[in-house]
């Protein structure tokens, strides 16, 4: 599932809802104000989920992602996405030189790159 706001996750049905977990990254102070919050709430039978969310955030691991983490991880999606775009170019000339029709599925064919890649790189 690609990242959604709220409101997308909420107007989903119950079986269209994603299986797993869902990582938000919510700035510290606030964390702290919804565990206080949630601490001081009094929950009854029904309120099963905002109990597990409690012990969810007491027994969660808090990931912190270095500089460092962020540049690589920056400059291996640079490599990916130059990569991507060199075979869409040599797949439109390919189709180009064959004379076939230059569709975004004709490229995707051609290059092997993913259709919504081609898609998001290539304006028809």
């Amino acid at each position: 599932m690609k990242k959604n706001t709220m409101e997308t996750i909420k107007s989903l049905n119950e079986n269209e809802l994603p299986i797993g977990k869902v990582r938000i990254e919510i700035p510290v102070s606030q964390v702290i104000w919804m565990y206080e919050a949630l601490k001081g709430a009094n929950f009854n039978e029904n309120d099963y989920e905002k109990g597990k969310l409690l012990e969810y955030m007491e027994n969660g691991k808090i990931i912190e992602y270095s500089a460092k983490k962020g540049n690589a991880t920056e400059k291996a999606t640079a490599a990916r996405t130059a990569v991507a775009k060199k075979k869409i170019d040599n797949a439109i000339n390919i189709l180009r030189m064959e004379g076939r029709p230059i569709t975004h599925y004709a490229i995707s064919k051609t290059s092997g790159v993913a259709f919504q890649t081609v898609k998001k790189y290539v304006t028809l």
